[in-house]
């Protein structure tokens, strides 16, 4: 095998040099590639505000969230406490009445009867109850106190008559209370201040009896 020359390492030296200086001439003649516009390497539009705020916040612009251009809208208030009612709006109570005194001065002169009311009876305090027939009624009189008796029988029962003296009384502020009373009777106080009255009703024979006494301070 023969050993190239010196002449011909110069030859080939040549050669290469020739090819490299031609590939840059070819290089030198291609355009440069036009540059992208920014806009081009800008992320793509998002369809909701939550997807645009999470690629921002990716790019780390900002490390807290952006001022609101707008104050938010205020929002209502709640509380448990609750505020003492206005005396404005207080409703204005009802004027009260005072209830009737059962007997005033002047006081009737004393009387008695048989069979009806006596003169001077205080029939408006102690009314006869329905279906009575009375027996005996009388008024006493003595420094400005009345005592009044009746003695009467009734076609009703004895819870109709405790009601219907119940409910007369009331009128004059005189509420009931139990009272002793004899064997097989029932008796019931009504008391207001001075004043007093006491029903006693026993069953009988279509109906019933009861006595009235009633014990009364005058009123000026």
């Amino acid at each position: 095998m023969r050993t190239p020359s010196h002449r011909t390492w110069i030859i080939l030296g040549l050669s290469a040099a020739a090819v490299i200086a031609g590939g840059a001439f070819v290089l030198s003649q291609t355009p440069a590639p036009a540059p992208v516009p920014a806009a081009a390497t800008a992320p793509a539009a998002t369809s909701s505000p939550g997807q645009a705020a999470k690629q921002s916040g990716s790019a780390g612009a900002t490390t807290g969230p952006a001022a609101p251009t707008t104050p938010p809208a205020a929002s209502k208030r709640f509380t448990t406490e609750v505020l003492p009612a206005s005396p404005a709006t207080k409703p204005a109570l009802p004027p009260t009445t005072a209830l009737p005194y059962p007997v005033k001065a002047p006081l009737p002169a004393s009387a008695s009867a048989v069979g009806k009311l006596a003169a001077g009876y205080p029939a408006s305090v102690l009314p006869q109850a329905p279906g009575s027939t009375i027996s005996t009624s009388s008024v006493a009189v003595q420094s400005g106190h009345l005592q009044v008796t009746l003695t009467a029988g009734s076609t009703q029962q004895v819870t109709d008559i405790v009601a219907f003296y119940r409910a007369a009384l009331a009128k004059y502020g005189m509420y009931d209370s139990a009272a002793p009373a004899l064997s097989g009777g029932t008796s019931t106080r009504f008391v207001r201040d001075g004043n007093s009255v006491t029903l006693t009703v026993t069953p009988a024979k279509g109906g019933t009896t009861y006595v009235l006494y009633g014990a009364f301070t005058a009123a000026d």
